[in-house]
């Protein structure tokens, strides 16, 4: 009985201490804030829970507490040489040529003639040595047809797409298509043109349009391919020729 009695009076010590709005072991009320003198009177206890003053320049970084005016030096030379880039045309691969012309070329893309040569027109005609007239602009289409034989032009172009046509520098691989005419004797040259001396000892050959008519031989000259008997050596994916 005594048992249950100190438990009773214990338990009722314990509600009235929780009730008790001061801890007397804390010395403190409950949501109260610390002031200097309680930081005194605990003996220093409250110094580390002591709010520090708020400094913005104890936020920057170590270097700039103690900063002074920057100065700004001029940029050092390159460590490389500075190469000029090109923006004049830029050779681009063309697909799917149409000869319509020696010296004359189709694409999807647009139309252009050979930089240095005169186009040798489809509908000239030329003499031999003895007089007889032969279709010779055919026949140096066909030669040039031939030379292409379908392979894609690497020209210098201005832009990707353009209306007129445009006279540029070409190469089909590795071989200029201007300086092959020229030294075939199937188109003539301007004046001052770097491709005249072609002309000139194509001339003395008595070569393409300078020579005679090429339909009575196995194949026209300086061309290595086999023409039909008129003439005109057919395409091996025959297109429309365009109206000029």
């Amino acid at each position: 009985m005594a048992i249950l009695i100190a438990v009773i009076a214990g338990a009722s010590a314990l509600y009235q201490l929780a009730r008790d709005p001061t801890d007397s072991r804390q010395g403190k009320t409950p949501g109260a804030v610390w002031s200097g003198n309680e930081a005194g009177e605990n003996g220093g206890v409250a110094d580390a829970a002591a709010p520090r003053a708020i400094a913005p320049e104890q936020f920057a970084t170590p270097f700039a507490q103690n900063a002074v005016q920057l100065e700004r030096i001029a940029p050092r030379a390159p460590l490389t040489p500075t190469v000029e880039r090109d923006t004049g045309p830029r050779p681009t691969l063309l697909h799917k040529p149409l000869v319509i012309a020696a010296g004359e070329i189709v694409f999807p893309e647009g139309g252009l003639r050979l930089k240095g040569i005169v186009v040798t027109d489809p509908d000239d005609i030329c003499s031999d040595q003895d007089g007889r007239l032969w279709p010779c602009g055919i026949i140096a289409r066909t030669a040039f047809r031939n030379f292409v034989g379908g392979r894609s032009l690497s020209c210098n172009l201005p832009e990707e797409r353009w209306k007129e046509i445009v006279v540029v520098s070409c190469l089909v691989g590795k071989q200029d298509p201007a300086a092959w005419l020229a030294s075939s004797g199937w188109v003539r040259t301007f004046v001052g043109s770097k491709y005249a001396d072609l002309e000139q000892d194509a001339q003395k050959e008595a070569k393409g349009i300078f020579g005679s008519d090429p339909r009575g031989l196995a194949s026209v000259p300086d061309s290595g391919r086999v023409v039909s008997p008129d003439g005109v050596s057919p395409l091996p994916d025959p297109l429309p020729v365009p109206l000029r």
